[in-house]
């Protein structure tokens, strides 16, 4: 009878044993759920992620023209912003044709971007395009050029305060004048202005003429178009030389156009008597700030065009953006070009 008992107890703690072996690898399931949980919610976390790369955002740009060299740069900086994103960015070459860029604006708005970024060709000229994409729900942002019409909604304006960059321009220009003409009691000067209706050619002209009619000893002989293009303004340059046989300097709206400029002085033997200014900042133009063939220039970053779509995936993510985000500029004259030449200029 006792060795039955004795045989019975040891078979109940067998079963009790294995019980206890079983709890023991339920608990331990249990905590591999645990850790398949926590995989499970890292894996959301990633996939939120994912969702705040941008992937799925459509931000379309549209230049004036890849034939000025500004605005190839400005495009290589947008394909930057856009890999580094991680946004699907398709870029428009409007060819200098304001009806173009219209209708590739409106064919962004058929191709359901999220948003724009455009450069204005004029100032009034892209506002019928950008009342449609008003009229859709597509946010709009400039950059460099702004655009003006009646109940026009743009975002933000990412660009530089053209006024101020023309002032300072013109007041790099008299100090030229001043080193290389002393004596002269009059400065006959030549504006070369940029494309007709464009905010940056009203604005920097508008900075130029407050320093210049200011000063006394300024004559401005004649301001014409050379349309931001250095093909044009060779020509321009060339009538102007032929009709002011005295002439001391010339100040343009944009480096493309101050190159034409000189090319055209070259050719007339007159380039050594001309102060000659620009402004933009381009490698070519700061290369003649080092060589003496042109006085100096104003940095203007076509990185901007990059910062405006950065700006607008901020504001579709959710986020406050300035209405107007100001890039800062400076001034190039042979006392910093070779550092500029290296570090800014493009």
């Amino acid at each position: 009878m006792i060795r039955k008992c004795f045989v019975l107890m040891l078979a109940v703690a067998f079963v009790l044993a294995l019980v206890g072996c079983s709890e023991g690898s339920s608990s331990n399931a249990e905590g591999n759920s645990g850790t398949n949980d926590a995989g499970e919610n890292n894996a959301a976390g990633n996939a939120a992620s994912g969702n705040a790369d941008n992937g799925d955002l459509l931000i379309g740009a549209s230049v004036p023209s890849l034939e000025f060299t500004f605005f190839v740069a400005a495009q290589k900086s947008w394909e930057e912003a856009a890999d580094e994103l991680g946004v699907e960015a398709p870029f428009y070459n409007a060819e200098d044709n304001q009806s173009k860029q219209n209708q590739d604006l409106e064919d962004m708005v058929t191709r359901g971007v999220d948003a724009i970024v455009v450069i204005p060709i004029t100032t009034e000229g892209a506002v019928p395009a950008i009342k449609y994409a008003n009229e859709n729900g597509v946010p709009v942002f400039t950059v460099d050029r702004s655009a003006e019409g009646e109940d026009v909604e743009v975002v933000a304006h990412i660009g530089t305060n053209h006024v101020d960059m023309g002032e300072k321009a013109a007041q790099q220009f008299l100090e030229g004048l001043e080193e290389r003409h002393p004596d002269v009691e009059t400065w006959k000067v030549a504006e070369l202005e940029g494309t007709p209706g464009s905010s940056a050619a009203i604005e920097r002209g508008q900075g130029i003429h407050n320093v210049l009619e200011a000063d006394d000893r300024v004559e401005i002989v004649t301001s014409l178009t050379g349309e931001f293009s250095s093909t044009v303004a060779l020509d321009v340059a060339e009538d102007i030389l032929t009709s002011n046989p005295e002439l001391h300097g010339i100040i343009s709206h944009n480096d493309m156009m101050i190159e034409g400029a000189l090319q055209a002085a070259s050719a007339a033997n007159r380039a050594d008597e001309l102060v000659l200014v620009g402004m933009d900042g381009q490698k070519s133009t700061v290369q003649h700030i080092i060589e003496g063939n042109i006085y100096g220039t104003s940095l203007q970053l076509p990185s901007m065009l990059g910062d405006g779509l950065r700006t607008a995936v901020d504001y579709l993510n959710g986020e406050d953006v300035e209405e107007n985000v100001w890039v800062p500029t400076e001034l190039i004259d042979s006392s910093n070009a070779e550092e500029m030449l290296e570090t800014e200029a493009w």
